[in-house]
């Protein structure tokens, strides 16, 4: 696996994007979600939050390895709603997001492509009110090892920068490293060289 393919982009927090259009007021709602049921739990909120709301249309793109797209109209024209969500979405290369853009009818119908410009537009408004972050899929590692191990285990870690979840000190050391997928089996090859660390399953 590559590095290129250990990276992904994801949002930092929940953020809301408006568009008015004809009277039509469009609230994109836009948050992290990792899986299906979560996503249903915050659309469920959302539409507690807006009952008066005619439409709630969405997108989402969930795990990160092997992208799950779905998209959903709502009601609303074939692909007039959930498709242009979704392209928002996929224009900022987003994984584990979702996206809910709720319409208040205003009275004058907008045709397809006015819709299409309304929930897009929706949508790229609160990613636009967002941060967007590099994310790394990674590996825990856990290491057993003597006091006597722990400047040759410290130098990889600086070397390869990684990151330690968890140092824990007793009779021996236990460390709990993150290491990205892609080095995962050059950096588990170097501790297992030392035949005085044990390398522990995890979970």
């Amino acid at each position: 696996m590559s590095e290129d393919s250990d990276r992904y982009n994801s949002i930092v927090h929940p953020s809301k994007g408006v568009f008015k259009a004809k009277g039509s007021k469009f609230y994109g709602y836009l948050f992290h979600c990792e899986h299906e049921a979560s996503f249903k739990n915050q659309l469920d909120y959302i539409k507690a939050q807006e009952p008066s709301a005619r439409h709630f249309c969405w997108a989402y793109r969930v795990q990160p390895e092997a992208p799950i797209e779905r998209s959903s109209d709502d009601g609303e024209p074939a692909h007039t709603a959930g498709t242009p969500i979704l392209r928002a979405l996929l224009g900022h290369e987003l994984v584990n997001v979702a996206c809910v853009v709720v319409r208040y009818f205003g009275g004058t119908k907008l045709g397809v492509p006015g819709l299409i410009e309304a929930y897009g537009s929706a949508a790229n408004e609160a990613i636009c009110d967002n941060k967007i972050e590099t994310y790394y899929l990674t590996i825990q590692l856990i290491l057993r090892f003597s006091y006597d191990q722990l400047s040759f285990v410290e130098r990889i870690v600086k070397q390869a920068e990684l990151h330690v979840v968890e140092r824990e000190q007793g009779v021996s050391l236990r460390y709990t490293i993150e290491v990205v997928q892609s080095q995962y089996e050059v950096i588990k090859d170097q501790f297992e060289k030392n035949h005085h660390i044990t390398l522990l399953p995890n979970g």
